[in-house]
């Protein structure tokens, strides 16, 4: 199987590699922060696939910051308390993983919003890119079960936050992998 269990050990690591290539992604103007909360719950997720979501994110952030500006990633547990606070109406109260993607660029208009995940939407010109970045984000959130969101303020900058439910070993899952 192509799924893989991320721990916070295992996360914090793959995202710090990721950091260089994001960093000559970003180039100069951009800084990059990248925080990590303590004890990070378990995901089952392609590694690949999700790299591939964090550097969609942060290209878009980029290409938003066209003057420089700065690029957070942050990750956290989410409980499902915290979870069914956020009233997203889409996403079921349980104990998530956040990833979450902020820049201070341009930021998108409200009545662009709901379109930014469809394929071939852009704001961009059309020599910027394939416009597929975020809706391969969607589809590759969607696909491990998760959910994102993506709230912006025109001239302050977005935020894209995916939760990734929390995946937790069972006894015999824990057994077997004793046993191995």
């Amino acid at each position: 199987s192509s799924d893989r269990d991320w721990s916070s050990d295992v996360c914090s690591s793959d995202l710090a590699e990721l950091s260089n290539l994001l960093s000559r992604l970003l180039g100069e103007t951009v800084e990059l922060k990248i925080t990590h909360e303590r004890d990070l719950g378990l995901v089952k997720v392609d590694q690949n696939q999700l790299e591939q979501v964090v550097i969609n994110l942060a290209v878009n952030a980029r290409d938003a910051m066209e003057d420089g500006g700065l690029l957070t990633i942050r990750t956290a547990n989410v409980s499902a308390d915290d979870a069914k606070a956020l009233d997203h109406a889409l996403m079921p109260p349980a104990e998530y993983v956040l990833i979450e993607v902020s820049d201070t660029g341009c930021g998108i208009p409200k009545e662009h919003l709901g379109k930014i995940f469809e394929p071939f939407f852009t704001t961009k010109d059309v020599s910027k890119g394939t416009v597929l970045g975020l809706s391969t984000v969607y589809g590759i959130v969607k696909q491990t079960g998760g959910y994102s969101f993506a709230f912006s303020t025109v001239g302050k900058g977005t935020t894209f936050s995916i939760y990734l439910t929390r995946y937790f070993e069972t006894a015999e899952v824990e057994s077997a992998k004793s046993a191995a």
